[in-house]
């Protein structure tokens, strides 16, 4: 398992706020919103970004669980774009899905 995060943040961003998150993870740079739009996931109802930006959209809030193949196990997509998944239900999820795989 490798949990990985997705942001349309530059990889400099990345690197110099990484230890705000206290995050273990890889965190990738979107900025093409490639790896956004694979997943169905561009917001296009509102861009809240820096309007100096020049990331046409932003990706809507969401944690999804991913096979190796790239399939989709288990979606949560915040209604609130500044709210994410809460980590219990994260943990559950994975839970489930991996007792599923058993």
């Amino acid at each position: 398992m490798k949990v990985v995060t997705v942001s349309t943040d530059t990889p400099e961003e990345i690197r110099a706020e990484r230890h705000l998150h206290g995050i273990q993870a890889d965190m990738l740079s979107d900025r093409t919103l490639a790896v956004t739009d694979a997943f169905g996931l561009r917001n296009t109802a509102i861009h809240s970004g820096n309007p100096r930006d020049e990331i046409e959209a932003l990706p809507v809030p969401a944690t999804l669980l991913i096979d190796r193949d790239g399939t989709v196990l288990w979606l949560d997509i915040s209604e609130n774009y500044q709210q994410r998944s809460d980590p219990q239900v994260v943990l559950d999820a994975m839970v489930a899905v991996f007792d599923q795989q058993r």
